[in-house]
């Protein structure tokens, strides 16, 4: 009788093609304007190519938008912090007070 002799431990991997940010390599802007993000791509688990996504600040405004969403989004673990006493807030960076909530 033939048994299963697949390993059970294995990680499962991702099917289909996958676009991860590189995290030694932060964005930046071209001389063009443009802003690139370099980033790895996979296809099921495995790595085919380092390259960039290439969008315009009008694309790369409207990524933030999107991206600052889901993150802020009802449900999220950020929900807390954002509904503090915000003190600064710009595009990656929230400023937090320490004190104590007003009532």
């Amino acid at each position: 009788m033939p048994t299963n002799q697949r390993n059970t431990r294995e990680q499962p991997t991702d099917k289909g093609w996958r676009m991860d940010p590189i995290p030694s390599r932060p964005a930046y802007k071209d001389d063009d304007g443009n802003v690139r993000i370099p980033i790895w791509l996979t296809k099921n688990g495995r790595h085919t190519a380092d390259t960039e996504m290439i969008l315009l600040p009008s694309e790369a405004a409207l990524l933030n938008e999107r991206l600052t969403d889901a993150i802020e989004g009802p449900g999220s673990a950020l929900q807390p912090l954002l509904h503090a006493d915000v003190i600064a807030k710009g595009p990656g960076v929230t400023v937090v007070s320490k004190l104590p909530h007003s009532a």
